[in-house]
């Protein structure tokens, strides 16, 4: 459930999941966009994912794994995942890893929890490496800046709490050598 007062998790609910549906809905043809009263069993369609949610739980839809998740996707995370730029994956302005915890809520799926944790434990140590050496960008032109731009939303704030982690280390040390 997302929170109410996060326009991170208002953005999420938005995310708009492919589905099949199951079984006829009544009085639901404008879900697909066309001119049916009804929505007919059979029918493809993408839904927000508040609204997909519900009707997984009744059984009325069944979900397929966005792009953002695909094999394709997950061979890459696999293989190399500090090379995959995450900021345009997952929807909601580069929330990759949120809803990739937001699906696994929804489907039953250890593959895709096991690629999650990996790529974010392994791409974790470079984050913070880039983010100590950030003070070197002079302008937000050097190799951090151009790192961070293909950071998912979790990563970006962590880049940032290295970022100013940095800066405060900086400015103690320089303090303290004033002071000597």
């Amino acid at each position: 459930m997302a929170s109410w007062y996060s326009v991170t998790d208002f953005l999420d609910d938005a995310t708009k999941l492919p589905s099949k549906v199951l079984l006829d809905i009544p009085n639901a043809g404008h879900l697909e966009g066309g001119t049916d009263k009804d929505l007919r069993a059979g029918t493809s369609l993408e839904l927000p994912f508040w609204l997909a949610s519900k009707l997984s739980e009744q059984d009325a839809i069944d979900l397929t794994l966005p792009r953002a998740y695909s094999p394709m996707v997950r061979n890459a995370l696999s293989a190399s995942p500090e090379s995959v730029h995450l900021r345009n994956l997952g929807g909601g302005g580069g929330a990759f890893y949120a809803g990739g915890m937001r699906l696994l809520s929804l489907i039953e799926d250890p593959t895709l929890s096991t690629i999650l944790d990996h790529s974010f434990k392994t791409r974790l140590v470079q984050i913070m490496d880039q983010s100590q050496h950030s003070l070197a960008d002079h302008g937000g032109e050097g190799a951090a800046y151009e790192f961070a731009q293909g950071l998912d939303l979790w990563e970006k704030e962590l880049f940032t709490v290295g970022e100013t982690s940095a800066k405060q280390m900086k400015t103690w040390f320089d303090t303290k050598a004033k002071k000597r």
